[in-house]
């Protein structure tokens, strides 16, 4: 029997028709030590009674526990979750995703005493065509912790969570971001397990509420008060984090890069301009070497995909020649 107990937190909001799916794959984990807590978030459709039907039907091997509260958002859902969680560490599912029966098992199979996370590949799944893409990690490449910036796919070491209080912070853009770098920032050199494929099944629609945040100019929804406010929270990066400086760097770069070509889509010439100003002005400020980052030159990172580096890597050359405003209001 495993003596490690998990504990798998999903945030539920109005997903009475795909809960069944993702708690079935839950109930018919391998590993036996399981806790789910579920966390209602104000829904208005029967997702509530979805979960307490569920719950009848619950295996020896799991435990579950619903939280039934007014919606306050994703972030607060997962918070919610945490803070009645007991397991020695902490997954996070979607209510739409699926996870194969040994799920759990291949990333605790990573754990010694020293493991405060163990970051998995994952496998993209487009519903509307049925395509699927595995993005496998490369264990020895050191990108391989930057490049899913989602909570799932991944386990967290609670206690060290909670040591430092590191919680989803109230925004609607970039919160995933957020969570995870905190948390590696306090994460000391080697206790950062890598694996190839976790196995999650991200289920991608273009039309979900992260897709949204991220193609919408507004001020609730700008990307440097979240990014101001990792560097302000996050430990010092330095010899005894398992964070680099110059991958740290170029994830910062590609975030922002990734910012502004989603928000350009349908955006005003004036209304590019302006976020295109304000978000490089930032990054100036804050990162002023940044176009000497050696993760930019060609090859670099090694585990990115050729495609993102390239696009990254293009982007910056572009602002150097005052190249990339003139592109954002074409594109």
């Amino acid at each position: 029997m495993n003596k490690i107990p998990v504990t798998i937190i999903i945030p539920v909001y109005n997903g009475s028709l795909v809960l069944g799916d993702a708690v079935k794959d839950i109930f018919e984990q391998d590993y036996q030590q399981i806790e789910l807590i579920a966390v209602n978030d104000g829904s208005t459709d029967e997702s509530l009674n979805v979960l307490r039907d569920l719950a009848k039907k619950t295996p020896e091997h799991v435990t579950v526990h619903i939280i039934d509260r007014e919606n306050a958002g994703i972030c607060a859902a997962r918070n919610a979750g945490l803070e009645a969680a007991t397991g020695d560490y902490v997954a996070f599912m979607d209510q739409d995703d699926r996870i194969p029966s040994d799920y759990i098992s291949n990333l605790m199979k990573a754990v010694n005493e020293k493991t405060n996370a163990v970051i998995g590949g994952t496998v993209d799944y487009h519903p509307s065509s049925g395509k699927k893409h595995n993005r496998d990690l490369d264990p020895d490449a050191g990108w391989s912790m930057y490049r899913n910036t989602a909570p799932w796919g991944r386990l967290f070491r609670r206690s060290l969570l909670n040591e430092h209080n590191i919680r989803f912070a109230p925004t609607k853009i970039s919160e995933d971001f957020y969570f995870n770098f905190l948390f590696l920032s306090y994460c000391g050199a080697g206790t950062v397990k890598i694996i190839e494929q976790s196995g999650y099944m991200w289920r991608i629609d273009e039309n979900s509420e992260s897709h949204k945040n991220m193609s919408q100019i507004a001020k609730d929804r700008d990307v440097t008060v979240i990014l101001t406010k990792l560097l302000n929270d996050m430990r010092e990066i330095d010899g005894s984090s398992v964070l680099t400086k110059d991958l740290f760097e170029y994830l910062i770069i590609k975030h922002i890069v990734w910012y502004l070509l989603f928000v350009s889509k349908g955006a005003s010439r004036d209304e590019i301009r302006k976020v295109h100003a304000h978000v490089m002005g930032w990054l100036k400020d804050n990162f002023p070497n940044y176009r000497k980052n050696p993760q930019l030159k060609a090859g670099n990172p090694k585990g990115e995909a050729f495609k993102i580096r390239t696009i990254v890597r293009l982007c910056v050359r572009m602002e150097k020649m005052g190249l990339l405003l003139p592109f954002l209001r074409i594109t």
